[in-house]
């Protein structure tokens, strides 16, 4: 047997209890290490394939947000947090998010994960309380998701049901009774298409044939564009993304249109001005730019977003009301003592909020957070590209998230 000299077992017992020690620390999140702790921001988004711009968007105004908290400090009950961005890329598919916000709950122990798509939200709705908890901080306008019930969903851009009413009276007052319908065949757009129908319909105006196609396979639209012209309307609908969206809007002046565009909220005016010339996109209604905002971070957010993405490159609202949720979410980490428990967190939301300094209000900083768990902006509003190309701020009364 193999005998040990008595100074080097009171080393071996040494290390042992300071290695013990040091694993209950890390088995605590950190402890009193005085170094603080590490917490993962989950996201899941389309960062390849045709959506990879729109994905790319919302993580720049993630990372905006973690690199300006961790600068400014965030201290949880006492503590230094450190907050780090995962990204894994889902391409648009539900499923694949869903697999994606599992992994980093999971493995990465991310009490929040941000997702920018319906569909994928519903489905990372079925697995986010239960085995795995956490909060979804979900970029999409579709209330089915505050309308499922589920406790731990922070909706944040408003209800797209809000817009169709006042994207009706405008364009009518700026066009006329004839619509014809020119959106994307996904499911949010043709719930889009369902909500600007019933609107005009009400308004006493005139609808002709749903001409929707597919903004992601389709890349030459003279042939459905020429087809939606043939109706001879005053105003279309349209929207998608921004990039195809403008290249209709465009391809429409073209053949003559000189009516007035209804653009859907994925789509951006301002964005869609870096693709098509500004002449294209006049007279149409839609929602507001981010630099047509008056908050008091507006201003220096957008000279950050230039500095990160380039004087070539548009900030939407996808990276600004991102750029706003995560200092929501890390504020109520702050007034929650907790950044491991998610229904902590969401719970003290609502006190977060006046809390949330000013430099993070950019793009209609929300007041309040329902109980469905929807942030709400009061003065919320869209607007007006007229025909000399400035825009013109429309208010919006927001519809009820019920059923």
């Amino acid at each position: 047997m193999h005998s040990v000299s008595r100074n080097r077992s009171r080393r071996l017992l040494a290390a042992a209890v300071v290695g013990a020690f040091a694993l209950s620390l890390s088995a605590c999140g950190g402890g009193g290490s005085g170094e603080g702790d590490t917490v993962v921001i989950g996201y899941t988004g389309p960062l390849s394939g045709g959506g990879a711009a729109y994905g790319e968007n919302v993580q720049i105004g993630l990372e905006m947000a973690i690199d300006d908290l961790n600068s400014d400090g965030v201290e949880v009950d006492g503590k230094p947090v450190t907050l780090e961005l995962k990204a894994l890329d889902d391409k648009y598919a539900p499923a694949t998010a869903a697999s994606n916000a599992q992994r980093l709950a999971d493995q990465d122990k991310a009490p929040v994960v941000v997702s920018p798509n319906a569909g994928a939200i519903k489905a990372i709705q079925q697995i986010n309380s239960g085995r795995s908890n956490f909060l979804i901080s979900a970029y999409t306008s579709d209330p089915a998701i505050v309308q499922s019930d589920n406790p731990l969903t922070m909706m944040i851009p408003p209800n797209f049901e809000s817009y169709a009413d006042e994207f009706t009276e405008t364009a009518m007052e700026h066009g006329g009774k004839k619509l014809t319908l020119l959106g994307t065949q996904s499911e949010y757009g043709q719930q889009w298409t369902e909500s600007i129908t019933e609107s005009w319909s009400a308004a006493g105006g005139e609808i002709g044939k749903d001409n929707s196609i597919d903004y992601a396979t389709v890349s030459d639209f003279a042939g459905p564009v020429s087809k939606a012209l043939a109706e001879k309307p005053d105003a279309i609908f349209v929207g998608g993304p921004s990039q195809p969206t403008a290249l209709i809007m465009e391809e429409a002046r073209k053949q003559g249109f000189k009516g007035s565009f209804l653009v859907m909220d994925q789509a951006k005016l301002d964005e869609m001005a870096t693709v098509t010339k500004l002449d294209n996109l006049k007279n149409s209604v839609g929602v507001l730019p981010v630099a047509e905002y008056e908050d008091p971070g507006t201003e220096d957010f957008l000279k950050k977003f230039a500095d990160k993405a380039g004087d070539k490159k548009v900030a939407t609202s996808e990276t600004a009301l991102n750029y706003q949720g995560i200092a929501i979410i890390a504020k109520a980490m702050e007034v929650s003592g907790s950044t491991d428990d998610p229904e902590k967190i969401r719970e003290a939301i609502t006190d977060a909020l006046p809390e949330v300094d000013d430099r993070y209000k950019v793009n209609g900083f929300p007041e309040e957070i329902t109980d469905e768990g929807h942030l709400v902006n009061p003065n919320l509003e869209a607007t007006f590209l007229d025909d000399d190309g400035k825009y013109t701020k429309i208010p919006i009364e927001q519809v009820s998230d019920n059923k």
